[in-house]
């Protein structure tokens, strides 16, 4: 959070230009910034995905029961700002491809 907080005052200080050239200096194949949407996520991703399995292994959502709320939770944390869209879109014929 610190580090987060200490980018957002570097980026909106008279230090900007030299945070931005630094994000996009090439590191190997891609850019600073490349590496770290990319190759940061993966990790992140991984351990995200690590630490759900031992919970489902060995933790708190080893039963059926106990896995119910949280992918019911997880599942409306997808369709509803889908449904959210939508509703806003809905008229909009810009907004959504046609059907075929």
């Amino acid at each position: 959070m610190g580090v987060a907080a200490l980018a957002l005052v570097v980026a909106n200080s008279p230090f900007s230009a030299i945070y931005f050239e630094t994000l996009h200096a090439p590191l190997g194949d891609l850019d600073l910034l490349h590496w770290i949407n990319d190759g940061l996520m993966a990790v992140f991703f991984l351990l995200v995905g690590l630490e759900i399995k031992r919970e489902v292994i060995d933790g708190e959502l080893a039963t059926w029961p106990r896995r119910v709320l949280p992918g019911v939770a997880a599942a409306g944390g997808m369709l509803v700002p889908a449904l959210v869209y939508l509703a806003f879109q809905q008229g909009d014929p810009v907004g959504l491809p046609p059907l075929k």
